[in-house]
């Protein structure tokens, strides 16, 4: 009998590794990382938007080496480029997805591959780079939409960790890593009476619940501070916390804030709390930013606001609150970005921005939202999100509308001037099967 339950044991363990062994391969994409740039090459002829407000027609941009050397409607191309005819296309800056779990979360049905969370609720010292998947299947799905950076960022607990700006192809996670600490991500409390049936606690303790946890991150802000300041003056004090020192970057290196806040009482604690101690902030699922325009004016906060195609939050609310929101914000020079749910859900990113367009915002606007705006929140603007000379050449080419699901054709893509591979699974398996359709 023991011998019997011994094997069966064994028997079991060998499955387990050979499932674990059989989902480590399913999961590794095996398209082939782009090679760095050899030679000049220069696309022309195209309609080319440039992410910074300006749209040129019939015009050339030449780049070697990953950097854009020239770009307008009357370019020298230099002898020996490879010259790609664009006629009738559109070239854009790669798209940047501002705000998703891409690369820390393979199947969310299956625990194994989900690496976006860390136990407890203070993780500063966490970094989605260290976690990040470079031959993620989701990648390239991405990819064949536009969306060639993505701010990944983990989630859970008050203070989630630091979120990392990655590239959608490379070999490693340092080949793919733009800024490995693009910000830190936290979640402010919620500050609203909830009246829901499984709410077992009163208004007045719910209430009571939440100002004391806005109180613990003041409390918490202010402890990393004196440690930052202590830090930085060079007192050593013998005491170092693996924690706190991560927290450092965004008291001394200017790294921002991701906080969570949707209703408009979130958005103003929010604000109140930069005044307070006076640092660079984003905010996350912005729901309500509609009803504290002049406060985001004045404190100059990016938001980045949740998914366009949603049902309104509150009944009161007209049936298009969530497709005008981008609208109302680009009227009053609020910078937004879009995002989407979870991770492979960053593929419909421009067609979020599509529907936007539909209803008010300006199709420059749609494309700066999905460009320049994500890359000055993460302080990369000066080599992404525009197509201008001396920044990066990290672009597409579309055989018509990027903003459009039916015309959003990809024809050629780069980053950093490699040149990518426009495959993924899904255009595989449609390649197969409709192969078995002839036969």
């Amino acid at each position: 009998m023991k011998h019997s339950a011994r094997l069966f044991t064994c028997a079991l363990a060998v499955a387990a590794a050979l499932s674990m062994f059989t989902a480590t391969v399913a999961l590794a994409g095996d398209e082939i990382p782009g090679a760095p740039q050899k030679q000049v090459i220069a696309l022309t002829k195209a309609t080319i938007h440039t992410g910074n407000g300006v749209t040129l027609q019939n015009a050339t941009i030449v780049f070697d080496k990953g950097i854009i050397i020239d770009i307008g409607t009357n370019v020298s191309i230099p002898q020996g480029a490879r010259v790609i005819d664009c006629s009738g296309k559109r070239i854009y800056p790669g798209f940047i997805a501002p705000y998703t779990s891409l690369g820390l979360t393979e199947i969310d049905a299956v625990r194994a591959t989900r690496d976006a969370s860390e136990v407890g609720s203070f993780n500063p010292n966490v970094r989605a780079a260290t976690a990040y998947n470079p031959d993620s299947d989701l990648l390239p799905t991405v990819r064949l939409n536009g969306v060639l950076l993505v701010n990944s960022a983990p989630s859970g607990g008050l203070i989630s960790g630091q979120a990392s700006l990655m590239r959608t192809d490379g070999w490693t996670r340092e080949d793919l890593a733009v800024r490995a600490s693009s910000a830190m991500v936290m979640s402010w409390p919620s500050m609203e009476v909830s009246t829901g049936w499984w709410e077992t606690r009163s208004p007045d303790e719910q209430r009571k619940a939440s100002a004391d946890a806005v109180r613990e991150i003041y409390d918490l802000f202010r402890n990393a501070k004196a440690y930052s300041d202590a830090a930085h003056a060079g007192i050593d004090t013998a005491v170092r916390d693996v924690r706190y020192e991560a927290m450092r970057m965004v008291f001394e290196k200017d790294v921002p804030l991701m906080i969570s806040a949707s209703t408009k009482r979130q958005i103003e604690a929010v604000i109140d709390f930069k005044e307070m101690f006076g640092l660079k902030i984003i905010i996350t699922d912005a729901a309500d930013a509609h009803r504290v325009i002049p406060q985001l004016q004045k404190s100059g906060i990016p938001v980045i606001i949740p998914r366009v195609h949603s049902l309104p939050r509150r009944d009161e609310d007209p049936y298009d609150a969530p497709f005008t929101l981008a609208a109302t914000l680009a009227k009053a020079n609020v910078p937004f970005a879009f995002t989407d749910d979870g991770s492979w859900q960053q593929r419909n990113l421009p067609f979020l921005a599509g529907t936007a367009r539909a209803f008010g915002l300006s199709e420059e606007d749609a494309i700066k939202a999905l460009t320049y705006w994500p890359a000055m929140m993460f302080g990369v603007e000066a080599q992404y999100g525009s197509l201008e000379k001396g920044k990066s050449a990290t672009l597409f080419v579309s055989s018509g509308d990027a903003l459009d699901t039916k015309s959003n054709i990809l024809m050629a893509a780069f980053i950093d001037g490699r040149e990518l591979e426009l495959s993924s699974r899904h255009t595989k398996l449609a390649r197969k099967y409709r192969e078995r359709g002839k036969r």
